[in-house]
């Protein structure tokens, strides 16, 4: 799926963590692995060689590559020069306590001419300790191939249980028992190819449906009801464009989540 994936690393205790997560993947996919400090300082030249040390012991050959100038400009270059599959970087507080609005992040997914994954460490321990995935699905194309490959690294690796999760708008009025139970078949018919193809390759599977005054909070009611550790969850395109706090529920999942969360976006 991938063959170059870059890690941006930035200071902070988050980064040491987010590793863990760009590793996976970089060894489920058997991907170069780069990692792109965003300056030098002490504090990201530490978190840096500390990544470095860990990938080396877990079987990875990590390669730094240097920006100059620009950081965000650079990395789109480096993107296209190293012809880059995959970019990892942090979702963490920036100017105004904002987690992805105007944030680095943000930009990337915006303009980096390849797939993006935004990690927010809400939860700062191993992520062996994880039990299981949380995976909103809404009723628009999903990325088939790139989705499953993702979510089965994950799975297969941390011996994951995987929920599909549907969230139904409210229609004002609450819906009877048969209503439900042709919106809970509805959505098993339209999840049935992603559950399929996850229960063939022995990851335990589940679907949940749940009815939604609006989509984030119902993700947000999901995982915490559902003791979840991990949220995985596609950045919606229009999100991704907004540069204003009104109405962008990527900035008030990420800020809000309970567990650890991977946004991401496709380069397709």
């Amino acid at each position: 799926m991938y063959k170059r994936n870059v890690m941006i690393v930035d200071s902070g205790i988050e980064a040491e963590f987010m590793a863990s997560y760009a590793q996976l993947i970089a060894h489920a996919s058997t991907a170069n692995f780069y990692l792109v400090p965003t300056s030098q300082d002490s504090s990201v030249r530490e978190n840096l060689q500390a990544i470095r040390s860990k990938a080396e012991d877990d079987g990875l050959e990590p390669e730094e590559l240097a920006v100059q100038g620009d950081f965000l400009r650079a990395v789109n270059h480096l993107v296209r020069d190293k012809q880059l599959d995959l970019i990892v970087t942090a979702l963490k507080g920036e100017r105004d306590r904002r987690f992805f609005i105007g944030t680095q992040a943000q930009r990337l997914m915006k303009h980096a001419q390849a797939s993006v994954i935004g990690v927010r460490i809400v939860k700062a321990r191993p992520i062996t300790h994880h039990r299981k995935l949380l995976v909103p699905v809404s009723n628009r194309d999903y990325h088939f191939t790139e989705r499953l490959f993702l979510i089965d690294a994950l799975a297969r690796t941390l011996h994951l249980k995987v929920s599909l999760f549907r969230c139904i708008r409210s229609r004002g009025r609450p819906f009877d028992k048969s209503e439900m139970e042709l919106l809970f078949k509805e959505t098993k018919e339209y999840f049935a190819p992603f559950k399929a193809e996850l229960s063939g390759r022995g990851i335990p599977t589940d679907v949940r449906v749940r009815v939604c005054e609006n989509a984030t909070d119902g993700i947000l009611d999901e995982a915490m009801s559902g003791h979840f550790d991990l949220l995985f969850v596609r950045a919606l395109r229009r999100n991704i464009a907004k540069e204003f706090l009104g109405g962008n529920e990527m900035e008030e999942l990420i800020r809000r989540t309970p567990a650890n969360l991977l946004l991401w976006k496709s380069r397709d």
